[in-house]
């Protein structure tokens, strides 16, 4: 260490002049530990700044695998969702068969059971008939015996032909007694059966007329959700569900007031035809561009009037400019198809969907179109990726919807696309 560190002395030139300049052993030493210090805290700090770099990578790389599984564990749910309602509106279905089913066989057992009674009125009327004939037709005889045997010579045998039709007379009345008391007791057998039968008729008759309801009252309150969103976006729900009609027809028979139609079966029909509405407006709702182009964005500029980023000029504005990074997939927001793919203008690359209803929706500033004309796209099929292609300060979409060629504020659909989700 003292030979590596020994003093020195250096000669410097300058302007004619030479200079000695002494340097100690300890001056030398601080140096060398200034500089190793330095080269020591450089490697740390180098260190240290790689390892924040890797730190930093690994946090994104597990923020993405987050948000990616939290997208997952969204559409699970989402389709978890869906399931438990197709699931409950069967087992409603289910259950009102069920119940239906159940007061068709009480209503057949209470049938059944009537004409049982009937019969026993009829067999007890019948007994009585045939009791009150054979009364008669002793009566007859007497008659008859009075007539044919004059005198008191014949009153043994006149009293013993009596007597013999009296017998048989008491033992028919005897007989037609135990059936009378028979028929009494299956008569109240019946009447008590009947009586449980349209008790138990009229419990099921309550119990489908509340599951009725229920499913009336949701199927209704979906009905008013999907009207409430419909009109938000500002188209006319009449003329959403009038292209939704299918084809019928027939004379009208106006079941108003027919007290032959229970009322069960008005309520059944009623419900038929708010499920079919139902139907039509879930169906219609699928076609109309309610969901956003974009997974995750930031609304720059929105729809009407505003500065025009390139001249500060007052300008229309018809569509709205969704942020996300470069490349970020541009998804259809409703089925339809392809009118225009390419450049155009100052859209830059630009794809145009033509829908149902008279409606199409328009992406603009694409890096990239991933959909040719004509195509045939689905809801959040990927149409390109985001861009800044045309006139554009910047990666963004230019996103429009259009109602028969008139452009209409996107935001009215985005606000939509909240609740449809709820509901779907």
């Amino acid at each position: 260490m003292a030979r590596l560190f020994r003093p020195r002395e250096v000669l410097l030139r300058s302007d004619g002049e030479v200079r000695l300049i002494r340097i100690s052993s300890l001056v030398q030493k601080s140096a060398a530990v200034a500089i190793l210090v330095a080269v020591v805290g450089g490697g740390a700090a180098t260190s240290a700044y790689r390892a924040a770099l890797i730190e930093i990578e690994t946090r994104s790389l597990d923020v993405s695998r987050l948000q990616e599984d939290h997208r997952a564990r969204m559409e699970e749910l989402g389709q978890a969702l869906v399931r438990a309602t197709e699931r409950g509106r069967a087992e409603a279905a289910e259950t009102v068969a069920s119940l239906i089913e159940q007061r068709n066989m009480l209503s057949a057992r209470m049938v059944e059971i009537e004409r049982g009674l009937a019969t026993a009125e009829s067999e007890r009327e019948r007994a009585l008939a045939t009791h009150t004939g054979l009364m008669e037709r002793l009566q007859q005889v007497e008659a008859r015996l009075g007539a044919r045997v004059p005198d008191a010579a014949s009153a043994a045998e006149r009293a013993a032909a009596i007597e013999r039709l009296r017998i048989e007379a008491m033992a028919e009345r005897g007989r037609l007694a135990v059936e009378a008391r028979r028929l009494a007791m299956e008569h109240r057998t019946v009447v008590g059966s009947l009586n449980g039968v349209r008790a138990a008729n009229q419990d099921a008759a309550k119990a489908q007329d509340a599951a009725l309801s229920e499913i009336a009252g949701s199927t209704k309150a979906q009905i008013d959700e999907i009207m409430r969103i419909l009109r938000g976006t500002g188209l006319q729900p009449d003329r959403v569900v009038a292209a939704r009609v299918a084809n019928a027809g027939g004379p009208f028979v106006n079941a108003v007031g027919d007290e032959s139609l229970p009322n069960a079966s008005l309520k059944l029909a009623s419900l038929g035809s708010d499920l079919e509405r139902l139907r039509d407006l879930r169906t219609a709702l699928r076609g109309l561009p309610v969901h956003a182009p974009l997974d995750d964005f930031a609304v720059m500029s929105p729809f009407g009037m505003r500065r025009d980023p390139f001249n500060g000029q007052l300008a229309m504005h018809s569509g709205i400019d969704l942020q996300a990074p470069p490349r970020t997939p541009v998804l259809a927001t409703a089925p339809g198809r392809v009118v225009t793919a390419g450049w155009n203008g100052e859209y830059g690359n630009m794809v145009e969907i033509q829908h149902e209803f008279g409606l199409s929706t328009r992406y603009g500033h694409l890096t990239r179109i991933d959909v040719r004309v004509g195509q045939r796209v689905e809801r959040r099929q990927t149409v390109g990726l985001l861009g800044s292609t045309g006139r554009s300060t910047g990666p963004h979409v230019h996103y429009e919807v259009l109602v028969d060629g008139r452009a209409v504020d996107p935001v009215r659909f985005l606000e939509a696309a909240r609740h449809v989700r709820k509901i779907e």
